[in-house]
């Protein structure tokens, strides 16, 4: 197996750098990239952790606070007709392993699999939660991709959450648009470091206009047959054609309907909508 003339902390490095980047370019915001002490790592899984205040994940409060999970990794490339899995794939591949190499209690070498279930626990509470890995060997192809902006376009992620089974070997090919894992093969997508971001973008939290639309419009559909209720929702509605300038007309019908829900249904609205 050829092996990459980089470490993984160089690919590592490469990744986040381009990653802070392009999230600053695409929202404005200089996100911190959380790297733990090799012992930490043992405990928490992943090797980089960002939290992004606009992802509809909650912070985790026992992994540093972050809402986003990487593990990194490095693929090697296997040329030989004879290689484990070449009629998987029937050309060259790449191909990374997931459990580390650890000892029992006799000494002996065997895979661990304490970071994968340390993953999977992140994976199964619906965090993103992903395994990057490289599909060059060269380290001055790395350079390039970075200086040129590829480099998010040009680095696989294996999202945990869609894997079902424990596996050893991840393989894939340059063209693939998928992963095949082994021995039990199961197949999963190939996804690239800018659809990951577009992705969390897409399902970040509604906005505060959006969002107080949508709870009033549920409460319209709400004791139909109260003519109290029927009423005060329909000031609260027409709020909305006042004069006002759009973001005091928002809070305007965001404070009266917290005042709608404590009478009718005395309960204190403690939601609190993301305005980005």
């Amino acid at each position: 197996m050829r092996e990459p003339n980089f470490s993984e902390a160089q690919l590592q490095q490469s990744i986040n750098t381009a990653y802070i980047r392009h999230v600053w370019e695409t929202e404005g915001d200089w996100i911190f990239a959380h790297v733990p002490s090799l012992i930490d790592e043992h405990d928490l899984g992943w090797d980089s952790a960002f939290h992004f205040p606009w992802a509809d994940h909650p912070a985790n409060p026992d992994h540093e606070g972050c809402n986003f999970f990487i593990q990194y990794k490095l693929s090697g490339q296997l040329t030989s007709s004879g290689a484990k899995e070449w009629a998987d794939w029937n050309e060259e591949y790449f191909r990374f392993k997931i459990p580390h190499s650890t000892k029992d209690d006799k000494g002996k070498f065997v895979d661990g699999y304490h970071q994968w279930d340390r993953l999977k626990e992140l994976a199964d509470q619906g965090y993103p939660t992903y395994y990057a890995t490289n599909s060059t060997l060269s380290k001055s192809d790395l350079q390039t991709s970075a200086r040129a902006g590829t480099l998010l376009d040009e680095t696989p992620l294996l999202d945990v959450r869609g894997v079902h089974a424990s596996h050893k070997h991840v393989t894939f090919t340059a063209k693939s648009n998928f992963f095949l894992l082994h021995s039990e093969v199961e197949r999963s997508p190939k996804n690239s470091f800018r659809g990951v971001v577009q992705t969390i973008l897409e399902e970040k939290s509604s906005s505060f206009e959006s969002s107080t639309k949508a709870i009033i419009a549920s409460l319209s559909q709400m004791s139909e047959r109260n003519e109290e209720w029927r009423s005060d929702i329909s000031r609260i509605i027409q709020l909305a054609q006042d004069n006002q300038a759009r973001p005091q007309r928002v809070w305007r019908q965001y404070m009266h309907l917290t005042s709608f829900v404590f009478r009718h249904i005395g309960a204190v609205l403690l939601w609190f909508p993301d305005n980005r």
